[in-house]
C-alpha cells in the first residue's frame, strides 16, 4: 500500500531577526512540534489524511448508488460549497451549491436548496458522502457514496479487499432485506440474507449460501469493482477495511455494507456525535444529529423532516441502549412516540459511520438511514 500522510492542523511562520538565519517553526495545538531553518527547506507541500494516498481534499470525489439503483458520481468542492453529479444511469448531469445548516442541532450538515425545498447531505471528507438529493432521479430518496479517488490495483493488495462484510438493501423499503457477503481472495464472494431477529443471527451461516458469484477490479476505472452474478454485472467499490457498496440495477436499489470485526465492537469506540440522514416508506426525507453515550444505557436524538406533514422536528430520549447478543458490531435502543414503541437499531464501523434502522413491531419498517461521525 503506497500512503503518503502529513497532517498539520495548525502552521505558523515565525522568522527571527536575530540569528544568521530564518526559522520555520512549524506548530501543532499551539506546541511546537518541529523546527527547521529555512534555508534547508526546497518547498512545503500539505497532505490530509482523510483522504487515500494524501491527495489534497478541497475537491472530493465519490462513486455512489441511489436507493432506485441508479449508479451516480459526485464532486464537492468544499472550499467553495459547490457540488456536482453525474447520474450515470438516467444521463442527467448538473451543479449547484449548498450552504451549511443554520440550525445549531445539525451542525456540520450541508443543504441543498431548489425549487422551495431543502435537501440535508452529510460528508466525511475524502471517505464517504450521502444526500437525499434526488440526483438526476425523481424516485431516490437516499443516495450514499464511497470516495473514487482509490486505486484499487496499485494502491491495495487483494486481502486489502477481502472479509466479511455486513449489510443492508437501501431500496423502495417495500420488504427490508439484511445479511453478511463475504469476499474471497481467490476472486470470488458468497452472500446470505440475515434472520427476522437478530439473536437467530449465525456468523457461521449467514455469510453464504443463498447465492454466489466473481469479483474484479475494473481494469477501465480502478477505484471500481465489477461484481459478477447470475450471468449479471454490477457496478460497485469497497473502501478497503471499511466498507463496500453495490449497485443492485432494475430499480433495486443499493447494497451497503460494513466490515465485519474479528472481535465484538465495544459502546466506547462507536460513541460520539453522528450526523444523519434518512428516508421512510412513505417518502419522507429526514435529517438529525445524536451522540452516543459512552457508558450508559440512555441518549438524546434531534429529528428534522421537511416533508412529513405529521412530524416536524423535535428531540426525543433513547432508551434500553446496548450491544446486540450475536452481532458483533450491532447496537440496539428504544424509544417511544405517541404512545408506539420503536426500535433504533445501529450496524457500526467504529469511528467512521452507522448503518441505522428504525422499526416497531406494529408499524414494521419505519425508516433507513445512514449516519456519519461528526467533525467535532
Amino acid at each position: 500500500m503506497k500512503k503518503l500522510i502529513a497532517v498539520i492542523y495548525v502552521m505558523f511562520f515565525f522568522c527571527s531577526l536575530s540569528s544568521a538565519q530564518d526559522t520555520l517553526y512549524i506548530y501543532k495545538s499551539g506546541e511546537v512540534v518541529n523546527k527547521r531553518a529555512v534555508a534547508d527547506i526546497d518547498s512545503i507541500i500539505f497532505y490530509d489524511s482523510t483522504q487515500p494516498g494524501g491527495q489534497v481534499s478541497s475537491i472530493r470525489n465519490y462513486f455512489g448508488a441511489g436507493n432506485f439503483s441508479d449508479i451516480i458520481t459526485y464532486e464537492i468542492d468544499g472550499p467553495n460549497k459547490r457540488f456536482s453529479y453525474s447520474n450515470e444511469t438516467t444521463g442527467s448531469h448538473n451543479s449547484g451549491s449548498y450552504t451549511l445548516s443554520s440550525n445549531p442541532n445539525l451542525t456540520g450538515v450541508y443543504e441543498i436548496s431548489e425549487n422551495g425545498n431543502v435537501y440535508p447531505a452529510i460528508e466525511t471528507p475524502g471517505k464517504f458522502f450521502a444526500t437525499t438529493y434526488a440526483s438526476g432521479n425523481a424516485a431516490n430518496r437516499l443516495l450514499f457514496g464511497i470516495t473514487s479517488k482509490l486505486n484499487l490495483l496499485t494502491e491495495y493488495s487483494i486481502n486489502d479487499l477481502t472479509g466479511k462484510y455486513l449489510w443492508v438493501n437501501y431500496d423502495n423499503l417495500d420488504e427490508f432485506a439484511w445479511g453478511g457477503i463475504e469476499v474471497f481472495a481467490n476472486g470470488e464472494f458468497t452472500w446470505q440474507v440475515g434472520p427476522e431477529d437478530d439473536a437467530d443471527f449465525n456468523e457461521n451461516v449467514h455469510f453464504s449460501g443463498a447465492g454466489s458469484g466473481t469479483w474484479t477490479i475494473s481494469q477501465t476505472d480502478p477505484s471500481r469493482i465489477i461484481f459478477r452474478m447470475l450471468g449479471n454485472d454490477y457496478s460497485g467499490t469497497i473502501y478497503p477495511g471499511k466498507a463496500l457498496i453495490l449497485d443492485n440495477g432494475n430499480g433495486y436499489g443499493f447494497t451497503l455494507g460494513v466490515k465485519y470485526p474479528a472481535e465484538a465492537v465495544s459502546q466506547v469506540s462507536i460513541s460520539g456525535k453522528y450526523n444523519w440522514i434518512d428516508y421512510t416508506p412513505e417518502g419522507y426525507r429526514g435529517v438529525g444529529s445524536f451522540v452516543l453515550p459512552t457508558t450508559g444505557t440512555t441518549a438524546s436524538f434531534y429529528s428534522l423532516y421537511y416533508n412529513n406533514p405529521y412530524f416536524s422536528s423535535g428531540t426525543q430520549t433513547m432508551s434500553n441502549y446496548r450491544r446486540s447478543l450475536t452481532v458483533k458490531n450491532s447496537f440496539i435502543g428504544e424509544f417511544l412516540s405517541e404512545g408506539e414503541l420503536f426500535y433504533a437499531s445501529f450496524i457500526a464501523l467504529p469511528g467512521d459511520m452507522l448503518i441505522m434502522v428504525t422499526f416497531s413491531e406494529d408499524s414494521g419498517i419505519v425508516s433507513l438511514a445512514l449516519a456519519l461521525k461528526a467533525n467535532e
